[in-house]
């Protein structure tokens, strides 16, 4: 027991010291990189160091190396619009009123996704750090080469980390996967819960589905190596289905050892995993052989993309193959399908862009003094949701008073502006350990009044116009979220569950009607839906979204079922004529109903086993689906809320 607490102990010393280590180096980074760019591009464009390397954090998780220089191109456009706008908006408040409002409303509608992780929020605070700090006609080319410098750094850094992203983490993820995978089998056996392996095989499946689904991609294209890989994680995602299924099972110890032997077989990279013997093995067991079945084409499947993927040459394997959406695809671009008033995305874009101009035009107008901070505070706070701004607006208020404080009592006492120098440094490092928002605040609070007052006497003046301005810009924050097209997070649930739906339509009509020729990255974008849906949940979690997810899951099996299927008619021909007969069937029924009676009837008729094999399969996916609530009436395409195409 001592050696085991004493391993632990070590452990968590060990990942202390490398946060310490991995914060203090970004830290120093941060820090020489501002002095740089200040010392190139001037002390009144220090500001956009800071913001760029931000955005640089902020980006990393999204690929831009596939095409870096169009998306290069992409960021100094950006750029210079925005700092363009910001100088214009200087000179005139009429003009400030309407680019101000059209730079917000499009960076809170292009960068806020309802499938991912947002970005609005850094990048908006770029454009307004802009805004509120005005350079003369004199200075707008140095600032100017300043915010292209500040793309290359972008850029720069997307290089340095992100190439051969996907194919440098898929082993490891992976790998942990079948780890999870051998680790559930044993629990299984043993008769043990599989709660904590379940539950990292999720985390996993997830992330990697996420890394597919945001690596190489652009408006129109999936590589090869993310089609590759997903193909063998979505195998891998089948056999933890079977093995959830298999509970229980008069046969479970005997098929469980096989399976462990051909995840370690895979695990060990052998070539060929020879499926016969399992045939032969099984094909006179009384047990449900859908599931026997699931397992061998599983594995055929997997032979067929671990094969293509061990003989691929460097360009293929590190993401240089792309493969194109087709044009009817390209033509459900959300910019032409979903501008209206009901999309949570250009309801918050209408909301912040009139909560920011509108608080700027005011500011100037009457040229308040430390009126910037109510600003940034409305912003900050205005939020897509309302309990978000409720929540984060509460939070804004607290950390502020604790900071005011704090910083009241220290500056009070300590009046020299090295020492108040030291101080303002060493909170901003305290602050990149922080989590909480609360906390966050505390700091950045007493940064933004130090900054202000390390050579004033008493700073006590600009500390309570600190606290009064925040409480202003939260007041203006929540009047807007009920005011300004409000939305809360029960609009999130209805419309995360519209998008599965959506999906899930897509995808039968791709896989059973070959609708779109079953274009390998529609298919690959349509099956990443649940675990992006997962994902997203997760981080609405964290602000009170207690979302059933009862059809998300269901839709993840069913939808592994569907690509499963495509996958078994594009690696083995000799199911060409069954598909056909399926698909002759589907268009001559008026319902589920009426299909589901015809794929009965030939289950019954038919002595070919790939027939009843397949047959079987489509018939219990539509049991599942009408089990959900599945209704084709009230379905909308996909494509208006998939990132793929913002």
């Amino acid at each position: 027991m001592t050696i085991r607490r004493t391993g632990i102990m070590n452990k968590n010393k060990k990942e202390i010291m490398s946060l310490i280590f991995s914060k203090t180096l970004l830290f120093i980074v941060i820090v020489l990189l501002v002095s740089i760019f200040k010392s190139i591009f001037g002390e009144e464009n220090s500001l956009l160091a800071v913001t760029s390397i931000v955005l640089m954090l902020i980006l990393l998780p999204k690929d831009l190396t596939v095409h870096p220089v169009k998306n290069l191109l992409g960021l100094i456009v950006i750029n210079l619009v925005f700092g363009l706008s910001a100088f214009l908006a200087s000179q005139s408040l009429i003009l400030a009123l309407v680019l101000n409002f059209a730079i917000l409303a499009f960076i809170g509608y292009r960068f806020t996704y309802e499938l991912q992780k947002p970005v609005y929020a850094l990048i908006a605070l770029h454009y307004i750090l802009l805004m509120m700090n005005p350079v003369p006609v004199s200075q707008l080319p140095l600032r100017l080469l300043g915010l292209i410098a500040g793309a290359f750094m972008i850029m720069a850094s997307q290089l340095l980390a992100n190439k051969n992203k996907l194919s440098k983490s898929r082993d490891k993820i992976l790998n942990s996967v079948l780890d999870n995978l051998l680790l559930k089998i044993e629990l299984l056996k043993s008769g043990k819960g599989t709660d904590q392996s379940d539950n990292a095989l999720s985390i996993s499946i997830n992330q990697l589905k996420s890394d597919i689904f945001n690596s190489g991609k652009s408006e129109s294209h999936l590589t090869e190596c993310g089609r590759n890989t997903f193909a063998i994680l979505s195998c891998l995602e089948k056999i933890n289905i079977l093995l959830n299924n298999m509970k229980n099972s008069d046969i479970e110890s005997e098929l469980l050892d096989d399976i462990s032997k051909i995840l370690k077989d895979i695990k060990d990279k052998t070539s060929y995993i020879d499926t016969s013997k399992l045939e032969d093995k099984y094909k006179e067991y009384d047990f449900n052989l859908t599931d026997i079945y699931d397992f061998i084409n599983t594995i055929k499947v997997l032979n067929a993309e671990l094969k293509e993927y061990s003989k691929a040459d460097d360009k293929q394997k590190y993401i240089k193959n792309e493969l194109c959406i087709s044009d009817e695809c390209k033509n459900l671009n959300i910019y032409k399908r979903h501008i209206n008033l009901k999309s949570p995305r250009v309801t918050y874009a209408i909301r912040l862009g009139l909560v920011v101009s509108l608080s700027y035009f005011v500011i100037n107008i009457f040229n308040i003094e430390y009126g910037d901070w109510a600003l940034y505070t409305a912003f900050i706070l205005t939020q897509p949701h309302s309990e978000y701004t409720v929540s984060k607006s509460k939070k804004r208020v607290v950390g502020t008073i604790i900071g005011a404080v704090l910083i009241a009592i220290l500056f009070n006492l300590v009046t020299d502006p090295g020492i108040r120098t030291i101080m303002l440094v060493a909170s901003g490092y305290i602050m990149s350990y922080l989590s909480d928002y609360r906390d966050m605040v505390i700091f950045i609070t007493f940064s933004a009044v130090a900054s202000a007052a390390l050579s004033v006497a008493d700073p006590n003046f600009i500390i309570m116009n600190r606290v009064v301005f925040v409480i202003v810009g939260a007041i203006i924050s929540l009047i807007a979220s009920k005011l300004i097209l409000p939305r809360n997070l029960s609009h999130e649930e209805e419309n995360l569950n519209n998008i599965q739906m959506q999906a899930l339509n897509k995808m039968m009509e791709e896989v059973l009607l070959n609708k779109d020729s079953k274009n390998e990255s529609t298919m690959v974008i349509l099956s990443s839906v649940p675990s992006l849906i997962d994902l997203r949940t997760n981080y609405l979690e964290v602000n009170g979204l207690n979302m059933d997810m009862s059809l998300i899951n269901k839709s993840k099996i069913i939808m592994n079922d569907l690509y499963q299927i495509h996958l078994l008619e594009k690696d083995n021909t000799n199911y060409s004529n069954v598909f056909s007969k399926l698909k002759n069937n589907i268009e001559k029924s008026t319902s589920t109903s009426v299909l589901d009676s015809r794929i009965q009837e030939d289950i019954k008729s038919s002595n070919n086993f790939k027939e009843i094999y397949l047959s079987t399969k489509v018939s219990n996916i539509l049991s599942e689906v009408n089990s959900i609530g599945y209704n084709e009436e009230n379905q909308t395409d996909l494509y208006q809320s998939l990132t793929i195409f913002n």
